[in-house]
C-alpha cells in the first residue's frame, strides 16, 4: 500500500514542477552597447551609434540603469537566439566605427530611469515663469537639470532630470511637491529619454535677436583686400600678438599633454583660439597647416546650401530643418550626402564655396561624399578656416547665420566645455570631428564679463594621426582630453583679460 502512495505523490510533484515549468515566461533579452558609471558617457555614445545601426522608424535606443550604471540599449525584448542575430548583423557597422558590438541583456537585468514634469503645454514660452518658479524654490540649484522639453510634435514640458530610479523618483517627487504646493505646479514622473531641450535655445535666439553693442576697437591689418560676400565685406584678420598665448606656452602645453600620453609625438596637430570681443588672435599654432576635416566639414555644407537658399535655389522646409539638424547635431552622415546631393555632389559645392567664400576659406576642400562606414579622410580645411567661418557667423555676415548658430547650439557632444573648468552656464555653438585618424572641435565659446556682458570668443582643436590606433577609444580620450585642457587654457587667458565671471 505504501508504494503505491509514494508513486503517486512522485508523479504529482513531476507534473507540478512541469506545470510551473511550462508555466513560467520565458527569458527576454535587450542589446546593450555600453555600460558606464558616467552618465554623460552613456549619452554620448548613444548619440554616436544611433547613425551606425539604421533603426527602423519609431525605434530608439534608451538610457537605463544596472546597479550604480548607466546602459545605452535597444529594447527589442526578443529571445537569446533573436538577440544574438540581431547583434550580429549590426556588428560590422559598430567594429567600422572602432566600437564593440552590442551584447544580448536579460530585460530582467536593468531598470527604467525617471524624470519629473511639473508641467506640459503646447508653447515653450508659456513655461518660462513657472521654470524660474521652481529654479528658485528648490534646493539646491537645479539650473543644470531643469529644462524644457520637447516630448512630442506638439507639446514642451517643464522637467526635472533625474535620471534615476523609478522608487528614487517617486520619493524627490514628493518632497518637490511639498515645496511648490503654494505654486499649483504637480510634479509627476515621466520616462527619462534623451528629447531636444529648447529653453537654453530660447534664451538664446533672444540673445541672437537683441545683438549687443561692442566697444570700438582698433582694426587689425588685414592680410588680404576685402572681398565683397553678399553685401557686407569681411576682412581677414592678421594673428595678433598683444594679448596672445605666448609661442613658449604653446610649446609647453604640447610636451606636458605628450608626457601625460595624451598627445604622441608623431601626432599632427593644430590649436588656435581667437578673441571676437577684440577681433585678435590668442593663440596661432599650425593654423595655415592643411588637416582633414571629418564631420567639420558639415557646418561648410551648411554654408553652401544656405547660400543656395538665399538665392531662392534651394527651399528650407521642415523637412530641411529636421535634415539640418540631423547633420549638425547628431552628425549624420546620410543627413550631410542628401545636402550635397542638392547641391550638385562633391565638386559643385566645393566650386561654389571657392567662388563665394574663396576670400574668406583658402583651403576648404570638399571631395568627397562621407562613405557609410564613416571613414571620410579626403575632405579637409585650414584651422583659420574655421577661425574665418566662425568670426564670420558670428557676425551674422553669412547667410542665415541664426539658423546656422542655433542648429550649433543644439545639445551635442564638445571637446570645448564639457569636462573642462569652463562654466557650465557657457553658451556652445560648435561641430565636432571624430574619426579612426582624426579628433577635433571647432566652435563659439560665449561667456560673461562684468555686468553680464557677453564675451565671445573661438576655439579649434584638432589631433590628427597617420595609422589607425590600436586602442581607438583610448586614443580618441587621450586626444579629446588634450583639447579639454586647451580650451582650458584660453578660458583662463580669457578669463585674465576680461575679468570673466
Amino acid at each position: 500500500m505504501q508504494r503505491p502512495i509514494i508513486f503517486i505523490l512522485c508523479l504529482f510533484f513531476t507534473v507540478l514542477q512541469a506545470a510551473v515549468t511550462w508555466a513560467a515566461p520565458a527569458e527576454r533579452y535587450a542589446l546593450g552597447y555600453m555600460w558606464s558609471g558616467q552618465l554623460q558617457r552613456a549619452l554620448d555614445h548613444r548619440i554616436r551609434i544611433t547613425p551606425l545601426l539604421a533603426l527602423q522608424p519609431g525605434t530608439r535606443l534608451e538610457i537605463v540603469g544596472r546597479g550604480q550604471e548607466f546602459g545605452v540599449i535597444l529594447n527589442i525584448n526578443t529571445s537569446l537566439a533573436q538577440a544574438n542575430k540581431i547583434a550580429g548583423q549590426q556588428a560590422a557597422a559598430l567594429q567600422r566605427a572602432g566600437l564593440k558590438p552590442a551584447q544580448p541583456v536579460k530585460t530582467s537585468g536593468f531598470f527604467n530611469l525617471y524624470h519629473i514634469c511639473y508641467k506640459r503645454s503646447t508653447r515653450p514660452e508659456d513655461l518660462q515663469n513657472d521654470w524660474k518658479v521652481v529654479q528658485t524654490t528648490l534646493v539646491p540649484p537645479t539650473s543644470k537639470r531643469l529644462v524644457i522639453e520637447k516630448i512630442d510634435q506638439q507639446n514642451y514640458a517643464l522637467v526635472y532630470r533625474c535620471w534615476q530610479s523609478k522608487e528614487a523618483v517617486t520619493r524627490l517627487s514628493s518632497r518637490h511637491a511639498q515645496l511648490l504646493k503654494k505654486d499649483k505646479l504637480v510634479p509627476a514622473l515621466v520616462a527619462a529619454v534623451p528629447r531636444p531641450v529648447v529653453q537654453q535655445a530660447l534664451i538664446r535666439s533672444a540673445e541672437l535677436n537683441q545683438p549687443e553693442k561692442q566697444p570700438k576697437q582698433q582694426t587689425t591689418t588685414p592680410t588680404t583686400a576685402p572681398v565683397l560676400a553678399g553685401k557686407a565685406a569681411i576682412k581677414s584678420p592678421a594673428p595678433h600678438k598683444k594679448g596672445a598665448v605666448a609661442s613658449g606656452k604653446m610649446g609647453q602645453f604640447i610636451q606636458e599633454q605628450t608626457q601625460k600620453g595624451r598627445l604622441r609625438p608623431t601626432d599632427r596637430t593644430a590649436w588656435v583660439a581667437y578673441d571676437l570681443s577684440s577681433n585678435t588672435y590668442l593663440v596661432n599654432y599650425n593654423a595655415s597647416r592643411s588637416f582633414q576635416a571629418a564631420s567639420m566639414i558639415k557646418p561648410f555644407v551648411a554654408l553652401a546650401f544656405f547660400h543656395q537658399h538665399a538665392k531662392g535655389l534651394q527651399p528650407y522646409t521642415a523637412q530641411h530643418r529636421r535634415m539640418m539638424e540631423a547633420m549638425i547635431q547628431q552628425s549624420d552622415n546620410p543627413a550631410t550626402n542628401w545636402f550635397i546631393r542638392r547641391l550638385g555632389g562633391p565638386a559643385r559645392c566645393q566650386a561654389l564655396l571657392a567662388k563665394e567664400y574663396g576670400h574668406l576659406f583658402r583651403q576648404v576642400r570638399i571631395q568627397e561624399y562621407i562613405p557609410a562606414d564613416g571613414r571620410t579622410y579626403k575632405n579637409s580645411a585650414l584651422p583659420s578656416d574655421y577661425i574665418q567661418f566662425l568670426r564670420a557667423l558670428w557676425q551674422h555676415k553669412l547667410p542665415k547665420s541664426q539658423e546656422i548658430l542655433r542648429v550649433m547650439s543644439l545639445p551635442k557632444p564638445n571637446r570645448l566645455v564639457r569636462g573642462t573648468n569652463i562654466p557650465d552656464s557657457t553658451a556652445v555653438y560648435n561641430k565636432t570631428g571624430t574619426t579612426a585618424l582624426l579628433c577635433g572641435d571647432m566652435g563659439i565659446l560665449v561667456t560673461r564679463g562684468p555686468n553680464g556682458r557677453k564675451v565671445p570668443y573661438a576655439v579649434v582643436g584638432i589631433v590628427e594621426r597617420s595609422s589607425r590606433p590600436g586602442n581607438y577609444k583610448q586614443w580618441m580620450r587621450n586626444s579629446g582630453d588634450a583639447i579639454r585642457n586647451f580650451s582650458s587654457m584660453v578660458y583662463g587667458t580669457m578669463k585674465q583679460k576680461h575679468v570673466l565671471l
